[in-house]
């Protein structure tokens, strides 16, 4: 498994793939991913689970997860439609960090949509007319897209809430108080956040908050934050010219040695040389 230093050009991205390789090592990026599958049957491989993704199929790729999308078959390349996206991208939707639960509630949510869903229809048009308007390049084009985009987080968002219905009233009452937290860290993730609000928050108990907590995200609520700041931190070095002591504080980290630290502990280099790589390629790699 290894990171990929996947560059965005832009907060977001459409972009039209074909792949040939049936096999490939895993990898991880900071950015959130959605695969919309237009041809031919591929493997989607994550850490513990395997799909078989279908033409008219969509999945759901969270930051950081391990995964590769491969073809299924040797002389029958998937063709798809990748979207890849900064979470910033939706700070002025309303409700825009609502929309990015499916993304990090890792266990509450099946990362594919199927394709003779509703859901999975509606995000196929909306892919297509995005990348459409792209490739016209009419004026407001770059609007237009985001429009397409706001709709695919909707589909993806709705078709989450109703996976929930199916749950238990008990354990729906234990998941909403944990997505009420996660909903709050992702618009909160670069303030103090205080553990005992957010355990009052979720109307449990603290031994079934950070056990609820873990099994929805699978990991610890520091650990989440963590993730969340690096992600920001990771695109603020890619996009900005801010110093990283700036990026560091903006972020949520309370010394640089403390970011420095947690940085490498989880990406292999420091921010610094994080930068240097980033800027070297400078350019969108899959």
């Amino acid at each position: 498994m290894f990171y990929d230093d996947i560059r965005l050009e832009h907060e977001l991205n459409f972009v039209k793939k074909i792949g040939t390789l049936t096999e490939h090592e895993l990898h991880v990026h900071a950015a959130l991913e959605i695969s919309v599958l237009l041809e031919n049957d591929a493997n989607y491989h994550l850490i513990d689970r395997e799909y078989h993704g279908r033409p008219g199929d969509v999945f759901v790729f969270r930051p950081f997860e391990p995964h590769w999308n491969l073809a299924r078959e040797t002389g029958r390349p998937m063709k798809w439609t990748m979207v890849l996206f900064a979470p910033s991208i939706v700070r002025s939707i309303p409700d825009g960090y609502k929309l990015l639960t499916p993304f990090y509630a890792a266990d509450k949510f099946a990362p594919l949509i199927k394709g003779h869903t509703s859901y999975a229809q509606s995000i196929h048009r909306a892919a297509k007319e995005a990348v459409e308007e792209e490739e016209r390049q009419l004026p407001g084009w770059r609007a237009k897209q985001l429009v397409c985009f706001i709709d695919i987080l909707v589909q993806i968002f709705r078709c989450y809430t109703e996976a929930q219905q199916d749950q238990s009233l008990h354990k729906r009452q234990a998941d909403h108080g944990i997505i009420q937290v996660i909903e709050y860290m992702l618009s909160h993730f670069s303030e103090d956040i205080d553990m005992c609000e957010m355990i009052a928050m979720s109307n449990l108990r603290k031994t079934m908050f950070f056990r609820t907590f873990k099994e929805i995200t699978r990991l610890s609520p520091n650990e989440f934050i963590s993730r969340l700041r690096l992600q920001s931190a990771i695109h603020l070095l890619d996009h900005t010219d801010k110093s990283i002591t700036d990026i560091a504080f903006e972020c949520g980290f309370h010394s640089l040695s403390y970011f420095n630290k947690h940085f490498k502990q989880f990406r292999g280099v420091s921010p610094r040389e994080h930068r240097s790589l980033s800027r070297s390629s400078g350019r969108l790699r899959s």
